[in-house]
């Protein structure tokens, strides 16, 4: 983990990421493709420590309110956040100002951000975003070692559905003879019935391949 001052905070779409890389080990991950140009290894995260202080200069600057998204790079809630809290900060500003929020994660530490988001969602709108991928314990375990797994993430979406915030699922990759069985699809498909879910993605189905991605995907299989 390294820490820098970062110049500019939002994409064009109103994307932010106050992480980049991430600890999440998961095989089929796309965004440490060398397209992205890290100039660092992508488990060595790049905090942008000054991230709140952007962001309110940025919603004090604008005149229309927006939905604020994270995570759709690197997962805004690396083991990191529990202790640095920028996310949660960023968040706050977010409430504060009326803003919307999209969070897009695997790791069910956002739920320590309920009460914020449940906050946002009675001022304006807030959607949680979970990838669910694996139903099987022990396969998702090996191909997505270092969070939790996809069963307890659809409990943790259980629990937005009790707090009333939409949530959305995104089931992708789907991985050619590991998780592509009728039986691994409708268990999850189960899940985001049973959990409520507003919508379920299904974009881009398989993995990229993309260089550098490829190769780590070659080293574990």
């Amino acid at each position: 983990m390294h820490f820098v001052q970062a110049k500019s905070l939002l994409t064009r779409e109103n994307g932010m990421n106050v992480y980049r890389g991430c600890v999440h080990g998961c095989v089929y991950c796309d965004s440490r493709s060398r397209c992205y140009q890290f100039t660092h290894l992508f488990e060595d995260i790049e905090v942008k420590e000054n991230a709140p202080e952007l962001l309110e200069r940025i919603l004090r600057s604008k005149r229309k309110k927006i939905m604020i998204g994270t995570g759709s790079m690197c997962d805004p809630y690396q083991p990191c956040e529990m202790e640095l809290r920028i996310v949660r900060r960023c968040l706050e500003l977010i409430g504060r100002y009326e803003f919307g929020a999209a969070v897009l994660t695997k790791s069910d530490r956002v739920l320590r951000d309920l009460d914020l988001l449940a906050e946002i969602n009675r001022k304006a709108k807030a959607v949680v975003q979970m990838s669910l991928t694996i139903a099987d314990e022990e396969l998702s375990r090996k191909l997505e070692p270092n969070v939790c797994t996809s069963r307890r993430r659809y409990e943790t979406l259980k629990e937005f559905q009790k707090a009333g915030i939409p949530t959305v699922v995104w089931m992708t990759p789907i991985l050619p003879f590991l998780t592509d069985t009728e039986e691994n699809l409708e268990t999850i498909l189960g899940w985001c019935i049973d959990a409520g879910v507003k919508g379920i993605i299904c974009w881009n189905l398989g993995m990229t391949l993309r260089e550098g991605d490829r190769y780590e995907q070659m080293t574990w299989f």
